[in-house]
């Protein structure tokens, strides 16, 4: 809604290229923080919408036995093999973080560890190794031990988080998928799913990425862990980031950091 001379006071409103829009007034965090974004961006035409980010690695490509220690995610669209579910950054774009989940990604393929895009689009989420869930099955003790390390964030040479422990996203609910309840009963196909995005954890403060910088999400775990795909499936490591994508304002952010130097 445009706003008419005279009839807000100077506080509700938020100045745009096209002319000043009304604030709305902040009852939660996330409107707080998008009434920010606005304020911040919108006079250089920078339009800023609710949106998220997937990034997704495959924790092996093939049925060979490997060796998980490090897990590191690709954030930028440019970057790397880009997997048909992800939604990653553009270079001309920010995203402002506030919240993050992490869960373990998976279903059949027909060669091991290497998906169609088909396949990939058929992909489940967990909360936590399930022994009864077929990408995961005899492996579930060595992913255990990704939820025993922690991940971090780096954007060229700051660190911005240091060390969350994984451990905070790992959800295991009162049903379990494959999971017999009652004697003769079926085992149930799915494990709870109690609320929007279950693993999800609040970011305090906020984080925003530069589509212009080097962006490195990584878990480290406690050790080498030997690790092989169980045979038919793949399985992927998913993070997935809530927040506000402001379009167009890669640079825009970065001349305001500049003046604020």
């Amino acid at each position: 809604m445009r706003m008419k001379q005279g009839l807000f006071s100077k506080g509700s409103q938020i100045e745009a290229l096209g002319g000043n829009i009304v604030a709305a007034k902040a009852f939660s965090r996330k409107q707080a923080v998008f009434n920010e974004k606005a304020m911040q961006y919108a006079r250089q035409g920078v339009i800023t919408t609710p949106g998220f980010l997937r990034l997704e690695t495959l924790l092996a490509n093939s049925g060979t036995a490997t060796s998980l220690n490090t897990i590191s995610f690709n954030t930028l669209d440019t970057s790397g093999t880009k997997q048909p579910t992800e939604r990653r950054l553009k270079l001309s774009d920010t995203f402002t973080v506030t919240s993050y989940s992490f869960y373990l990604g998976g279903a059949a393929c027909a060669a091991v560890g290497a998906p169609t895009a088909v396949e990939q689009s058929k992909e489940e989420l967990h909360t936590f190794p399930n022994t009864q869930v077929g990408c995961i099955g005899a492996m579930s003790d060595e992913l255990e031990a990704l939820y025993n390390g922690f991940l971090s964030l780096r954007v060229d040479t700051t660190t911005f988080l240091d060390s969350v422990p994984m451990r905070q996203f790992y959800r295991v609910g009162d049903v379990q998928q494959g999971t017999l309840y009652n004697t003769g009963a079926t085992a149930s196909n799915k494990s709870t799913w109690p609320s929007g995005m279950w693993g999800r954890t609040e970011l305090l403060p906020t984080i925003e990425l530069n589509g212009q910088a080097n962006i490195d999400w990584s878990i480290t775990l406690p050790t080498n862990i030997p690790y092989t795909q169980v045979a038919s499936t793949f399985t992927n490591a998913v993070l997935i980031l809530e927040g506000f994508l402001n379009q167009g304002a890669a640079t825009v952010q970065r001349n305001i950091q500049r003046k604020l130097r």
